[in-house]
């Protein structure tokens, strides 16, 4: 055999090889949480995770008073404590141009109830 048949022949293989592996991952490890969840670790509902929002003040002292926040995935935190979720963020929802914003937050426990950790 020629290298350039074996080349093709080993790129065939290995593509087979990923494909499968990415159709049959869902079978063979299940994933029905979120990453968070699936480590074991607490995450803040989305009304507990609105109300560490609103608490929270930003560098030039705004309030959030009247945020809102849909809470996504979320996984255990990597630069602080808790866990990082994803959000779809409303700064001001009296505001009737206000736009969401898609980020992520970070939130963990202090004293019983959880904050803002990371913005």
């Amino acid at each position: 055999m020629k290298g350039s048949a074996v080349g093709i022949i080993g790129a065939v293989c290995l593509a087979v090889g990923f494909g499968s592996g990415f159709v049959l991952r869902p079978v063979i490890v299940p994933v029905a949480a979120s990453p968070a969840v699936a480590a074991g670790v607490a995450q803040p509902t989305e009304e507990e995770a609105t109300a560490a929002v609103r608490r929270h003040r930003l560098f030039t002292g705004t309030s959030l008073a009247n945020a809102t926040l849909k809470l996504g995935d979320c996984s255990p935190g990597g630069v602080g404590p808790g866990v990082t979720c994803m959000t779809q963020l409303l700064m001001d929802s009296t505001k009737p141009n206000a736009t969401p914003q898609n980020r992520p937050i970070g939130f963990a426990r202090v004293n019983g109830q959880w904050e803002v950790a990371v913005w």
